[in-house]
């Protein structure tokens, strides 16, 4: 028989363990519950979700709120891993979202720079191109000024070329001094010879970049080598008279022909008087003079 004490503490123990049955406790905590607040407490601290995926945070952290106030609630513990497993899977959303969204910011920014190294680029060959065409335009106005002075030049060569009496061969212009300049037999310039040598000088002064070719010419009478020595004789002392007058000995060649190249008949005073002369062929604005062929 049980005694009347051990009666009284079962019967006031049942009845502890009934009430407090009747008015439940905390609930145990829940695994997957704890697992997606941690998860989202996790995300609330990066900023870059912050940032890039407000509206899925804020979605998670209503699943996890209502999972929390079922588990408080002590509700069915299906019912608040259903809305754990929500939270959580809003949280990773969360996350891919913020990555996915600054990934495209990423994208967008270096397509920004790009377009904006595309601008600079254009600008800058835009900058070039007008340069160069106005470098085009500046060149072409010094060839213009340079064909101008070029043509000034060729007309005042000419006229002054017309003054001497010269005139154009295939060999150049071409100033040819009749036997006055000299007496017969003699390489030694009469006194009038002066003025052709002074216009020939005053001439190869302006136009510095000429040379002359002094070629002398005899008629037929006497030998072959007396009239070849007799020409060059006549060539060498207009040369001299050249250099005289300041011009450069570099600048002047001599040829005696002799009886060659007769431009007229040696059978008549006349024709050996034309024959008997001297040639200065002046040269191109190169200083080159064209050798004689024929």
């Amino acid at each position: 028989m049980m005694s009347s004490a051990k009666s009284s503490f079962l019967f006031t123990s049942i009845i502890f363990v009934f009430l407090l049955s009747a008015c439940g406790g905390p609930p145990q905590n829940n695994p997957l519950l704890m697992e997606a607040k941690q998860s989202y407490d996790k995300a609330e601290q990066d900023s870059l979700i912050v940032m890039k995926a407000p509206v899925a945070l804020k979605e998670a952290e209503e699943a996890l709120e209502q999972s929390q106030q079922l588990w408080e609630e002590g509700a069915d513990k299906n019912l608040i891993e259903h809305y754990a497993y929500i939270a959580n899977q809003k949280t990773k959303i969360a996350r891919e979202t913020a990555e996915l969204n600054a990934a495209q910011d990423e994208v967008e920014r270096a397509e920004a720079e790009r377009k904006e190294v595309l601008i600079q680029a254009r600008k800058a060959e835009a900058i070039a191109a007008e340069q160069r065409a106005e470098n085009a335009m500046q060149q072409l106005q010094k060839e213009r000024q340079e064909a101008e002075k070029a043509r000034k030049e060729a007309s005042e060569l000419a006229d002054r070329l017309s003054e001497m009496e010269a005139r154009q061969s295939e060999r150049g212009m071409v100033l040819t001094l009749s036997d006055v300049l000299f007496d017969f037999d003699s390489s030694n310039l009469k006194a009038g010879a002066n003025k052709v040598v002074n216009e020939l000088a005053a001439f190869l002064n302006n136009y510095p970049e000429r040379t002359v070719q002094i070629e002398g010419f005899t008629d037929s009478i006497g030998s072959a080598e007396y009239n070849k020595n007799l020409s060059q004789r006549r060539a060498d002392a207009l040369k001299q008279a050249l250099i005289k007058a300041g011009i450069s000995s570099q600048r002047i060649e001599t040829v005696g022909y002799g009886e060659e190249f007769p431009v007229a008949t040696n059978m008549n005073e006349a024709g050996r008087q034309q024959n008997r002369r001297v040639e200065v062929i002046i040269s191109n604005e190169n200083g080159v003079v064209t050798q004689r062929t024929e």
